[in-house]
Formats: structure tokens, sequence, C-alpha cells
């Protein structure tokens, strides 16, 4: 039992916690500008309540170069920029409501 708490205390420790988006911070700040830093929408559609699926199918699809919607053209380079797992934590990131650090 001991073993157990002390395991559970390391791994809740404040000091062990990363940002688990960290990774997207900077890109997401770009998404911001035309989707809003809630998602909320902009110039670029709303993405909050979205799930991670569709943020990641949507990414993907203009990672391919495919040109659905107005503002395809914006989209696929930004998309190509990512990475495969970038994409992912992006989506996950939207799904979760866009948690802060």
């Amino acid at each position: 039992m001991k073993k157990l708490l002390l395991a559970t205390a390391i791994i809740a420790s404040p000091v062990m916690a990363d940002d688990r988006f960290q990774d997207i911070r900077q890109p997401w700040a770009m998404c911001s500008t035309c989707h809003g830093a809630m998602g909320q929408g902009g110039i670029g559609p709303a993405l909050a309540g979205q799930s991670a699926d569709d943020i990641i199918n949507k990414l993907l699809h203009y990672k391919m170069g495919h040109k659905d919607g107005p503002q395809a053209a914006m989209m696929i380079p930004w998309a190509q920029s990512l990475t495969d797992g970038q994409i992912g934590t992006i989506g996950v990131f939207v799904q979760e409501g866009f948690p802060s650090e």
C-alpha cells in the first residue's frame, strides 16, 4: 500500500506536471488569429464544441491538399506545416475546450 501511495504522490506532484499541449501552443496562436482564442470563430469558422476526430479529419484532409471550402488556400499550407502528432494534439486541445497551461 505504501508503494502505491508513493507512486501516486510522485505522479501527482506539481513539479512533475507537464503541459501536454506545449507542442501546439505556438501553432495554436496562429490558428487563433482566424478561429478565435477559444475557438469561437471569426474570419474562420468556430471550432469550439467539435470533436477531436472532426478536427483531426479536417486538418488531415487539408494536409493532403484537398480544396474544400473558401479558406482552403490558407488552410492547406498551414496544415501541411503541422506534424501528424501536432494535428492529433490540436484535435484533443479543441475537444477539451482549449485548456490553459
